[in-house]
C-alpha cells in the first residue's frame, strides 16, 4: 500500500515498521543504520532433546516505536488499542517472509529456510513497541548431531539487531549438557566505512547487514 505523504524510497524499516503506508520521518543524514532493535531469543526444545522453534522477541527503539503509535492511531485496521497492534503485529510477519523474518539459521553445514512464523504480538512496554513471534521449524533440530547457529540482521544494515544487554538467550527444555555461545561481529573497517557513508535514502547492499550480525551457536553433547 501507499501514502501520498511517501516520498522515500521503501527500505527493510519500511517493511518492518511502516507496514500501512506510513512516511518515514526526515533523519540525520551520514549514518548508518537508522533503527534499533534489541533482540531476546528463545530456543525450545522437544522431550527428544531436539529444538523445534525459535522464540523472538524484537524491541524496538523509542523513537521509532513512539513514531509508529502515533502514526498508528490513524492507520492500522481495528477499533481499539490492542486490536490496532494485532493489525499491525499480522502485516510485520507477512512483510518479513520474503525476507527470512530477518533470520539466518544453519544446522551444521545445513541452511534451515524451511520456517513458519507463528503467534505474532505486539505489546508497548514503557514506550517501547515489542514484537514476538515463533519459527517453527518444518523437522525438529538435533543439537547434537550437529551445531544449530542463527543471526538476526536486517540485510542492508538499516536496522541494527542485537542481543538485548545483561541477556542471554535462553533454552527452554534443554538439557544441562546443551550451552548457546554468542560471537559479537568484528566488521572490516571498509565494511564500516561502506555503511556510515550511507545516507539516511540510500539504502545499503544486500549483504551488508551480515557483516555486523551477532552469531548465536546452540551446541549439545550426548
Amino acid at each position: 500500500m501507499s501514502h501520498p505523504g511517501l516520498t522515500r524510497p521503501l527500505h527493510c524499516l519500511c517493511c518492518l515498521l511502516l507496514l500501512a503506508g506510513l512516511a518515514l520521518p526526515a533523519g540525520p543524514a551520514g549514518a548508518h543504520p537508522h533503527a534499533w532493535i534489541d533482540l531476546e531469543v528463545t530456543a525450545v526444545f522437544d522431550g527428544s532433546g531436539h529444538v523445534t522453534r525459535l522464540h523472538q522477541t524484537w524491541l524496538m527503539d523509542p523513537f521509532y516505536s513512539v513514531f509508529l503509535l502515533d502514526e498508528m492511531a490513524h492507520n492500522a485496521a481495528g477499533d481499539t488499542r490492542e486490536e490496532k497492534l494485532a493489525d499491525i503485529a499480522r502485516q510485520v510477519i507477512e512483510n518479513l517472509t520474503d525476507y527470512h523474518f530477518f533470520t539466518e539459521i544453519h544446522h551444521g553445514e545445513q541452511v534451515i529456510r524451511d520456517v513458519r512464523a507463528e503467534n505474532p504480538t505486539l505489546k508497548e512496554i514503557n514506550g517501547r513497541l515489542a514484537l514476538s513471534f515463533s519459527l517453527h521449524f518444518h523437522q525438529p533440530v538435533d543439537p547434537v548431531r550437529a551445531p544449530l547457529r542463527y543471526a538476526v540482521f536486517d540485510p542492508t544494515y538499516f536496522i541494527e539487531i542485537l542481543h538485548a544487554e545483561n541477556t542471554v538467550p535462553h533454552l527452554e527444555g534443554g538439557s544441562e549438557r546443551c550451552e548457546i555461545r554468542i560471537r559479537q561481529p568484528r566488521p572490516d573497517p571498509v565494511m564500516v566505512a561502506r555503511a556510515m557513508a550511507l545516507d539516511y535514502d540510500q539504502t545499503g547492499d544486500a549483504d551488508l547487514g551480515k557483516h555486523f550480525a551477532e552469531r548465536a551457536e546452540i551446541r549439545c553433547t550426548d
